[in-house]
């Protein structure tokens, strides 16, 4: 799982494990920078583990976004930009309101404590760092980072937290990367923010919270853009983008394919042990394949790792399900309001098509054709993704797409055709979409998501 930035070590920490949260600390902070090459000789001197740990901690944070796997030539850190720092600082944002607004409204006592005491702690370090004081940042980052989950934590969702925390560090990276510490820090600004976040959370006062923080990160964001810090390492993007395609598959990439897809399709069940034995003989791997390819999964929630005891697939839990589908419904709302913005004709034409191939296997399924259930699932997947493919961000694409997909390994469990209730919110959202209805688009969305949550959770398949 994501390993925030300056979070306490669990106390059963194996040397991966420790090697993952040492590695991804690093680029975060800067100290492995952009396009840097990660030569595993060279790391296994810095980190102490061997080869084959190193090349699955390194396999799992690319699956978080910070490393890019080039196949046959290794790995190196992803590359930055100004433009990536906005689709993530824009992320970030969209979260945290949200969250804000759900913990505001259902904080206690004990959750004020928690927002105060964080709030003691960052103030302190902000106080010594004003009066030119030397910090770690390391230390600076997690007491930011404490601040800004207190104020969260009491929001209800498991999942949108630790979609927050992921695309937090992806977003201090950005920062750190381009002004370094203390450069990082805004001095008195920010420290005035902070305090006013904490006195609009102890006055529930959401709006006004929402308010300072889009400032506070839109300031970041500003001076980022305006100094061209991230210029030098979005020169060397195109490097990285040649590498990304060399398109032939790997035995690791398919490995990761198939492994996923019987995950999601439930032919590996919810609960069931992954023997590494039992998944060489049934997937034509080896150890070390099936272990980063195992280690990129538990990155993505559809594995859990259990310490020295191997590996189980991810269970299943009403709470859960309610948790993705708010957060799915958060995320394509807002990548429907700026595909609808954004989209040309080209996307319309792709709109149209993806909702034809939609509604033949709808027909097929109206008429008793099981046959139809697989392809249906594949292409109300398609259609889905189409409408938001205009939003004009791939940090929010990718982000929608890990929660999709994980929100339909529940539906492809439990949730099966709707029949007409399907088919005409399905129709509904095509017809928003084209005459760029955002609110009736939205409307109909959320009643889909929601109607498909009652469905499943009615049918006791879970």
């Amino acid at each position: 799982m994501t390993a925030p930035v300056g979070g306490a070590t669990p106390a059963a920490d194996t040397p991966g494990e420790a090697a993952y949260r040492s590695l991804r600390a690093d680029m975060v902070l800067g100290r492995l920078p952009p396009a840097r090459k990660l030569g595993l000789e060279g790391l296994r001197e810095t980190y102490r583990v061997g080869v084959s740990t190193l090349r699955e901690a390194l396999t799992r944070l690319a699956s978080e976004g910070l490393v890019v796997a080039e196949g046959q030539r290794g790995f190196s850190v992803a590359p930055v930009s100004a433009g990536d720092f906005a689709e993530v600082a824009e992320l970030r944002l969209l979260l945290e309101r949200s969250a804000i607004r759900a913990s505001f409204a259902a904080g206690d006592l004990d959750w004020e404590g928690r927002v105060v005491g964080a709030h003691h702690k960052l103030g302190v370090l902000e106080h010594r760092l004003l009066a030119g004081e030397a910090a770690e940042p390391a230390l600076w980052t997690r007491y930011d980072l404490e601040f800004h989950l207190a104020l969260i934590a009491a929001c209800g969702s498991a999942v949108l937290i630790e979609t927050y925390t992921a695309v937090y560090d992806r977003y201090l990276r950005h920062q750190m990367v381009a002004s370094g510490f203390p450069g990082a820090f805004a001095g008195d600004m920010a420290a005035g923010q902070h305090a006013a976040l904490r006195a609009c959370a102890l006055s529930r006062d959401a709006e006004g919270a929402c308010r300072i923080l889009d400032a506070h990160v839109a300031g970041c964001v500003a001076d980022v853009t305006r100094t061209g810090a991230l210029l030098p390492f979005a020169a060397r993007r195109a490097g990285h983008d040649d590498a990304a395609g060399d398109t032939a598959e790997t035995a690791g990439d398919r490995v990761y394919r198939l492994l996923r897809t019987d995950i999601l399709r439930n032919r590996l069940a919810p609960g069931q042990k992954l023997k590494l034995d039992a998944l060489r003989d049934s997937y034509g791997a080896g150890i070390g394949t099936l272990r980063e390819t195992l280690g990129r999964l538990v990155a993505e929630r559809l594995v859990v790792a259990e310490g020295q005891r191997g590996f189980e697939v991810a269970h299943f839990s009403a709470a859960e399900l309610r948790e993705l589908a708010s957060l799915r419904l958060l995320l394509e709302s807002h990548a429907l309001d700026q595909a609808l913005r954004s989209g040309d004709v080209e996307w319309e034409a792709r709109v149209v098509a993806a909702h034809h191939k939609l509604a033949q296997m709808e027909d097929r399924l109206g008429t008793g054709d099981a046959a139809a259930l697989d392809p249906w699932r594949i292409f109300d997947s398609e259609f889905h993704r189409t409408l938001v493919s205009a939003c004009g961000s791939r940090t929010l694409m990718a982000t929608h797409a890990a929660i999709f997909d994980r929100y339909q390994r529940y539906q492809n469990k439990a949730l099966g055709f709707r029949g007409a209730i399907a088919v005409a919110e399905h129709a509904a959202m095509r017809d928003a979409a084209l005459r760029r209805d955002a609110a009736a688009a939205r409307e109909v969305l959320a009643t889909h998501i929601l109607g498909g949550v009652d469905h499943a959770l009615a049918s006791g398949a879970l």
